[in-house]
This record gives C-alpha cells, structure tokens and sequence, in this order.
C-alpha cells in the first residue's frame, strides 16, 4: 500500500479516535513504571513486573481501592495517574514527534529519539477478543529505514493468553537504565509470539507455591543486513512471585537458522535442549547462539518509603548445564512521600558492567565475549544497536537519578552517569575501537498541557567518538511531544 495512503488513512482515523492506550502498556513510559512499582509495594497491583511490556489486566485487576483503605496520598496520587492512562475499549490514536541535535548513546527505558527528527502516527482499535495498532514512523539522518512501521501489531486474545504478531518493544529485567539480555536500545524486531496476560498462581497443590507467574515467548527474524542474513531469535521469559514482593526472571535467547544455516527439526531440538554439547561445540556444527539470564527484584516498605532491591546476571556461555561467563547489572529504586499533597521523590541506583565473568561476580574475565558469536558475526544486535546493554560488550556504566514527581503527574529529573565503554580495548564492541570514559548530566522537566504531553531533556557529556554516531557533542538537548487524538 502507497506510504502516503497509509499516513492519510491514520490520520482521518486518529481524529475521530479518544482511547490512547493498548491493552498492553509498552516500554518508554517511565512515570508509569514508577507508579506500577509503588503500588505493587502496597500489594495493590500484584504478581511480577519485570516483564515489559505489561498487562493492563495486571495492572487494573485491584486499582479500584475502596474508600475505607486508608494510603499514602503520594499512593492515591499514582492510583489516579494510572486510571488516566487505562485504554478504553474501541478505536485510538497517537501522535509523537521528538527532536534532538544528538540521540542518547545511553537509552534507558524512557522514550527518547532515536534520530535528529522522530516522528509517529498510529491508530488501532480494542475489543475483548482482537487488537491491533499501525504505527508509521519517520526518522530523519539515518542510514536506511527512514520509514518503518515499528510497535504495529495485531494480538487475538485467547482465553488468558495473546496470540500477537508484530514490532513490539521489550525490556526484559528489573534495570532502570540498562538491562542485559533484552532492552529497548535497538529498534524492535518482527517477531510473533505467545504472553500470558493475568499473572495468576497455579490452583494444583504441586505448582501453586511458584505463586503469580508470567510467560512470554516469540521468534523473530533479524534482517538481512548481517553476516548471516534472515536469522532467527527466538525468545522465552518466565517470570514468577515465590514470596510476596521477591521476583525471580529466567530469560532466555537462541539466534539459529538463517541464509546457509540448518534449520530443521533437528536443530531446533538441539538449541532448545542444549546440555552438554548440543549447542556449545566450538564448532560449526553447532545449532547456534545462545544467552540465558536471571534476574532477582525484592521490595517493602519503610513507613512511607518504598524500596525496590533488584540484580541481574546474564550469561553468554554453558558448560555442560552450568550457564557461565556472565554480565551482570545491580540497582536499587527508593520512592518516598513529600508532603502531604501526592508529591513523591524518587532514587535510583544501578551499576551495570557487560563484560563477562565465570561466575556472575567471581572469575576470571574474558574479553569481547558478550553479544558476539563466531557463526553469527553480527552477534545479538539489531540495526547496528545492542539488543541489551546500551554501551555494547566489555563496558561498565554507574548511573544515579532523582525524580521529583508532582501529584498531578508534572515531572523533574536530574541524572548522572559515569562509566567506561570497551575497557579492555576489544575490537568486537560497536561503538567505540579503544577504552574511552564516559560521564554524562541530564536535566529532565516534563509535563500535561491541553495541546498535548511535552518532556525536555538537557544532557551534557564528555567528548566520545563512537563507531556509530561519530563525535559526540558535549551538550544536547531534546523535545518530545505527545498527544492522543
């Protein structure tokens, strides 16, 4: 169909659509994900949240808090914002645009540009049975994909479960700034796959101790700009809620077939069994490449301060059953109430470093492990951007964030970030050749007017020259623009 057919059916849609939201919430909307986290730490939204995107079954199951609950008003205050931002049934629609001199080299979970202009359209509708959305993208000062249709998808509800199929973002694991296996550092890729959407326990005596528990699985082809074009990923995350408030993720990741690569029954019995010497050979023999992680996340209350302790470590490698040679990733979020009209001020923590070691924080170190393969040279990247770790293999970064947060949903960050990309000079990292330091300040303001949502960043950072952006810039600043129609 002509692009610009497309661009006047969304926007002959959008203007006659008022819901915003999808039956999932995506990755990027970080006032979001803070008043989610908060809530669960008062039991008032349960099961995990580390999995992104997120149900908004989940997240709406008990936000309806009767009048004789008694809650912190910073508490009350993310309940409302929430119900603000619950999708309505029916048709919906979006506009974005954001603008930056320079897109971030860190890109944590928020939603930031990923080129000088940034723009999107998208309409969709929503029933109980069947979802979809197309979203057109426009993105200026790249070097292909000028136009793509990136976060469009259809999904069929089925019973607890979706069917989808599409470019949908993930963020797998409990980072703030950075996750190891699954991120949205690279533009998504189209995949197809399967998620649970009510996290609730298994009623069997045998299963219910695992408690609330989520699934999302999907494969998805990588492209053919790589050294092994029209790969595969295939993917699979479950997680689960032991205790109340303690989280545990198992993700995993195997990238197989593709353009003169086996792809049969065979083979994919061999990746997805994977013991002993199935699928780490050291040959060429082998079905493919393969990641698996895990990530811990426990939170409470302290009066009315929320607490959110989390790690992560993602192993590159298996010897015999063992995962090993891990990156790894620690944090904490630490919300509290200020005053007594909502306003809320919210710490973050997080130290994350995507070298390897053989035993997540012991061992010997090895260097350009992480995200490469000799068979799929291209490694666990997507159009020349990391899928986990935004500074690529053998890179630490120390990040620190306040977040000042009005009752009404008005927003003011400052944040730091300090950090070493390719520390051991490895030629295999994609975006930097040598050991280059990097530190960065970023001051954030964001807030609702009438004529839409606006968010304004400011960053200054040193002087880095990357494989891929080219020099840096010690000061850029960046808009974005919001609004449902």
């Amino acid at each position: 169909m002509n692009i610009k057919l497309i661009l006047v059916l969304l926007t002959s849609t959008m203007w006659n659509s008022w819901a915003f939201a999808q039956q999932w919430a995506a990755p990027g909307d970080m006032s979001l994900r803070r008043d989610v986290e908060l809530l669960k730490t008062y039991n008032i939204i349960r099961g995990p949240l580390n999995t992104w995107p997120i149900s908004w079954k989940q997240i709406t199951n008990n936000i309806n808090v009767s009048m004789d609950q008694s809650y912190p008003a910073h508490v009350m205050r993310a309940i409302d914002r929430i119900k603000g931002k619950i999708p309505n049934k029916g048709f919906r629609g979006a506009a974005v645009a954001r603008y930056t001199n320079e897109p971030s080299l860190v890109r944590g979970f928020g939603d930031t540009a990923r080129s000088d202009a940034d723009m999107s359209l998208s309409a969709g509708f929503t029933e109980e049975s069947i979802e979809a959305n197309v979203t057109v993208n426009y993105r200026d000062n790249v070097t292909n994909n000028h136009v793509n249709f990136d976060s469009s998808y259809i999904a069929a509800h089925l019973g607890n479960w979706s069917l989808y199929a599409g470019a949908i973002d993930r963020w797998w694991g409990p980072g703030q700034d950075n996750t190891l296996l699954l991120s949205t550092n690279a533009r998504p890729m189209m995949s197809a796959g399967l998620r649970r959407n009510d996290p609730k326990a298994f009623k069997s005596k045998w299963l219910s101790w695992i408690g609330p528990w989520t699934w999302d699985m999907f494969v998805a082809n990588m492209g053919d700009d790589r050294v092994v074009p029209d790969a595969l990923m295939a993917g699979m995350r479950l997680g689960f809620e032991p205790i109340n408030n303690l989280e545990i993720g198992l993700s995993r990741t195997l990238q197989l077939c593709g353009q003169n690569r086996p792809c049969d029954f065979n083979t994919w019995t061999k990746a997805v069994i994977a013991v002993g010497d199935l699928d780490n050979t050291g040959t060429a023999n082998e079905p493919g490449n393969q990641m698996a992680s895990i990530d811990l996340s426990y939170s409470f209350n302290v009066g009315e301060t929320s607490v959110k302790l989390y790690a992560e470590g993602t192993a590159e490698d298996e010897h015999v059953v063992v995962p090993f040679q891990y990156s790894r990733l620690i944090g904490t979020t630490v919300t509290s109430a200020i005053g007594e009209n909502g306003d809320m001020l919210t710490f973050n923590v997080e130290l994350s470093d995507s070298g390897d070691v053989e035993a997540w924080f012991f061992g010997r170190r090895r260097s350009g492990v992480m995200y490469n393969h000799y068979i799929y040279g291209t490694g666990h990247r997507y159009d020349f951007r990391t899928l986990g770790h935004s500074l690529d293999t053998d890179s630490k970064l120390a990040s620190l964030s306040a977040i000042f947060t009005r009752g009404g949903g008005d927003t003011y960050r400052v944040g730091f970030n300090a950090g070493t990309i390719n520390w051991d000079n490895t030629t295999r990292n994609i975006l930097s050749a040598e050991s280059q330091k990097y530190k960065s300040m970023r001051l954030s303001a964001s807030k609702l007017f009438r004529f839409g949502h606006v968010e304004l960043e400011a960053v200054y950072q040193t002087k880095v020259i990357t494989l891929t952006q080219g020099s840096l810039p010690k000061f850029s600043i960046g808009l974005i623009w919001k609004k449902s129609l």
